[in-house]
């Protein structure tokens, strides 16, 4: 896939202060169910490495949103289904893991080190009649700590944010349709200022 990436870094008081775009390519290899555990590789020109840096937070907010629905033996998640209102609206889960520890970043993306926190899903009818992935939402529950940012530096991180828009799509000669991430917006909240990261997906001609 190609993955435009837009990155804004604002300050304390909503200034921005680092605004860039550009794109990358992201190949996804698929899930391991057995073990729960995902794989992609991500690819970009010699000067463009911070763009493919940046877009890695959106792609494992994408694929991760997955563990929260396989059943795990030792999860702590605890999901609840909320039937529709109405008729057409979305199905909800949600899911909250309990005793989060204090907030941490992966030293090379900006991504929780271990996801602990609030996720939320909207699962509607997809177009063979099966129900799909929609919209995918998580927020850390982690306590604030200190934590090395890019484009901030040494930081407080006090919030983590991830959204993602799914989509279904078709590959040439396959009737079945696959779902794969429209858009994906993260965010990092510190006491210094806020970056937020927004990838769009394509399929890579």
């Amino acid at each position: 896939m190609s993955v435009a990436v837009t990155t804004v870094v604002t300050d304390g008081a909503g200034k921005v202060k680092h605004r860039g775009q550009s794109s990358v390519s992201m190949v996804f290899h698929g899930y391991n169910q057995e073990s729960g555990k995902f794989s992609f590789r991500g690819t970009s020109g010699w000067f463009n490495t911070g763009a493919l840096r940046d877009s890695m937070s959106g792609d494992l907010a994408a694929f991760i949103s997955s563990g929260y629905l396989l059943p795990k033996k030792d999860s702590t998640h605890h999901p609840e289904i909320q039937q529709p209102s109405e008729p057409g609206k979305p199905i909800l889960v949600v899911a909250q893991d309990g005793d989060c520890p204090a907030m941490e970043v992966m030293p090379q993306w900006l991504f929780p080190s271990k996801p602990c926190g609030s996720a939320r899903f909207n699962l509607t009818a997809g177009a063979n009649g099966d129900l799909m992935l929609q919209h995918f939402s998580f927020d850390s529950l982690g306590t604030p700590a200190a934590a090395k940012v890019a484009y901030l530096g040494d930081v407080r991180l006090l919030a983590f944010h991830a959204g993602v828009d799914f989509q279904e799509g078709y590959l040439p000669g396959d009737p079945k349709p696959f779902l794969w991430p429209k858009e994906a917006v993260t965010s990092a909240t510190t006491n210094k200022g806020k970056v937020t990261i927004t990838n769009r997906y394509s399929p890579k001609k």
